[in-house]
């Protein structure tokens, strides 16, 4: 959500910066400047529209890169991929492909596609799961040694 935040603040920004630059200016200068303002808002209603569809072109090719990867590994299992949407519209930290195992359901894992090779990024346990609490003590413990 912040990166939305920051793209609002910089188009707000410049049309307030047009806007009130305009007062000093004659008619011919004030027609210049709020043409600039249409188009800052044209750009950025054509960038608002375009924006999830090349987003959700190259989240469905890193999930068909990671379903490759993942055959190749392990050809008899079965998963399935998930994403948040909240989470696909904000990609700071690029994309995430979230698998769930059917031999493993308590368990997600998480795989990024980075320079053409698929890492697992992280996995977690699932809420409910009872390695959850298990890990959490072992985290925990570990904490402790250091």
């Amino acid at each position: 959500m912040a990166i939305k935040a920051i793209e609002l603040f910089f188009v707000i920004g410049s049309i307030y910066f047009f806007f009130v630059i305009s007062f000093f200016f004659r008619k011919r200068g004030k027609k210049i400047l709020y043409s600039f303002i249409a188009i800052i808002l044209l750009s950025y209603a054509v960038f608002l529209t375009v924006r999830p569809h090349i987003q959700k072109s190259t989240y469905d090719k890193y999930t068909q890169i990671v379903e490759e990867q993942i055959e190749k590994k392990y050809p008899n299992a079965s998963w399935e991929t998930s994403f948040d949407k909240e989470e696909l519209l904000t990609t700071a930290f690029g994309y995430q492909i979230k698998v769930k195992f059917a031999d493993e359901p308590t368990v997600l894992y998480v795989y990024k596609v980075e320079n053409g090779k698929v890492i697992q990024a992280y996995y977690s346990y699932l809420e409910n799961s009872p390695q959850n609490d298990a890990t959490r003590l072992k985290i925990f413990y570990l904490s402790l040694d250091i």
